[in-house]
């Protein structure tokens, strides 16, 4: 169905092959990964699939193709829909609407894919309101409506939690069966690319062999692969300890408490620590949905809580709400360090003592470059007192220190004088806490940091929050990868029809 022979790739403006003497054959039926750490051109070979490399460089060697179609869902799950439409519905019948479908055909096919992905419930919804994951599996169900032979998927699990992540395997073995072949991009290895027929390792731009069983045009099965190979590639395995099934959760009426723990704080605290952020009653409604419902949390210094729960659960809602974005129902408590009430304070107040990172890290940038992004990221000096010259000199002197520490701390020193939108997608993630860092916060709330990392971004991640643990801060984390969050956890709990439960 589609083959690269001896294929390369050169980005216009630069001298170095993103690509390098690629050879694929994608047969129908088949799915493929290839799997990568960040900078290895696992992008770039997606695209070179799809087509989409004709206006932004040179290529080299020979690109075939049927008349089948090609789809391509990006890695950026928060560029994914159009911004055309304003319900799920109209957003999957929109491709077909594009190019003259009869209008009853496109509801017809935007039904069946829908169903096929287990979203039918989303399909009254507006988009504004959808999750990361949520938002992902409607544009890939946008797609489906084409009847593509060929998919091309750059990272398609990232935003997606394990129950969704299930479904769509099971979606894409339906695909396959009938003739369809899927080519899987990406850094880390999870319950879709252990689906694939063969895993290739892209290095440098090159595929590498699958191992010791053949060259890469016959690369391993994925049954075969070992954690070895794994992290002697760089690639993050987010299925090792993952577990199995979730678990089967109940709800009353009220927060959860059972023996020897404390509402939504895990086993009893160390009366040693600090309480940073006590949360008490906080409510969340949306439109005719009660997203949160008096939810009690506590954090404490020196520790890490992951946030886990479904798409849609209200995780980033949760983290919106006590960063004060998200607007909360009256009565809730929200005390920061020392006991300042917070729930009252506008965002820009709570930011002294509450750092908020959001899921798309291109909302929280501006600057021309990674310097100026972190030498702005925060006033001079706290409250906006004006600063006398000599003050001023030493208070940048301060800033450009902090700025270089921060930096080297995220992994991004070599990327002072790039843009931030030149990043991939997790170094962009790295430049926002990096400048959440120069608030000097007491606590950070990170929503979903793990997207598009590969082994080597998830290590310095997980040095990050325990280097502001270890100063005495805390950590709310929402994450999809159970793996890490039961690594850097301290506490698990999981956000369960607008309650926290303790997740054992």
């Amino acid at each position: 169905m589609l083959s690269l022979r001896e294929f390369g790739f050169t980005y216009r403006g630069s001298d170095d092959l993103a690509l390098t003497g690629v050879d694929l054959t994608l047969h129908p039926g088949e799915a493929v990964a290839a799997l990568g750490p960040q900078g290895a051109g696992t992008s770039t070979l997606a695209r070179a699939v799809a087509g989409l490399l004709t206006d932004h460089g040179e290529s080299t060697g020979f690109r075939e193709a049927t008349d089948d179609g090609i789809g391509m869902l990006g890695d950026d799950p928060e560029a994914q829909v159009t911004g055309l439409s304003r319900t799920v519905r109209e957003e999957v019948a929109l491709p077909g609407r594009l190019i003259g479908l009869p209008l009853q055909d496109c509801l017809d096919r935007a039904a069946v894919s829908l169903e096929t992905l287990g979203i039918t419930a989303l399909a009254e919804r507006d988009l504004s309101t959808l999750s990361g994951g949520e938002r992902q599996l409607t544009a890939l169900a946008s797609l489906l409506t084409l009847h593509p032979g060929v998919l091309v998927l750059d990272q398609p699990s990232q935003s997606l939690d394990h129950s969704a992540r299930r479904r769509l395997a099971r979606s894409l073995r339906e695909f396959r069966a009938t003739g369809g072949a899927i080519l899987l991009t990406g850094h880390q290895h999870d319950e879709l690319s252990a689906e694939c027929d063969r895993v290739l390792f892209l290095d440098e731009g090159r595929l590498s062999p699958g191992g010791p069983w053949g060259p890469a045009s016959e690369a391993t099965a994925s049954p075969m692969l070992t954690a070895a190979q794994l992290d002697d590639h760089g690639i993050w395995d987010a299925r090792r300890g993952a577990g199995d099934e979730p678990k089967a959760y109940t709800t009353t009426s009220g927060p959860a408490t059972s023996s020897g723990t404390s509402p939504a704080t895990g086993p009893a605290p160390d009366p040693g620590q600090e309480v940073l952020l006590r949360v008490r009653g906080l409510t969340v409604q949306r439109d005719s949905v009660q997203v949160l419902s008096g939810l009690e949390l506590d954090l404490r210094s020196g520790k890490v809580t992951a946030l886990l729960g479904a798409n849609g659960s209200g995780k980033s809602t949760l983290l919106g709400a006590l960063a004060g974005l998200v607007p909360a129902e009256p009565g809730a408590s929200i005390g920061g360090p020392g006991g300042v009430e917070l729930a009252a304070a506008p965002a820009h107040r709570r930011a002294g003592h509450i750092a908020w990172v959001g899921q798309d890290p291109g909302d929280q940038l501006s600057a021309s470059t990674v310097h100026a992004e972190l030498m702005r990221a925060a006033p001079l000096v706290p409250g906006g007192r004006r600063l006398k010259r000599a003050e001023r000199h030493q208070a940048r002197s301060q800033r450009e220190l902090d700025v270089q520490r921060v930096m080297e701390m995220a992994g991004l020193t070599i990327h002072a004088e790039d843009h931030p939108y030149d990043l991939q997608p997790a170094q962009r993630k790295d430049c926002v806490i990096a400048s959440a860092l120069l608030l000097n916060p007491a606590v950070l709330l990170l929503d979903e940091p793990t997207l598009g990392r590969d082994a080597a971004g998830m290590a310095r991640l997980s040095h990050l929050l325990r280097s502001f643990t270890s100063g005495g801060g805390a950590v709310l984390v929402a994450t999809h990868d159970q793996r890490w969050a039961a690594e850097v956890g301290d506490h698990q709990l999981r956000l369960v029809a607008g309650h926290l439960l303790p997740d054992a």
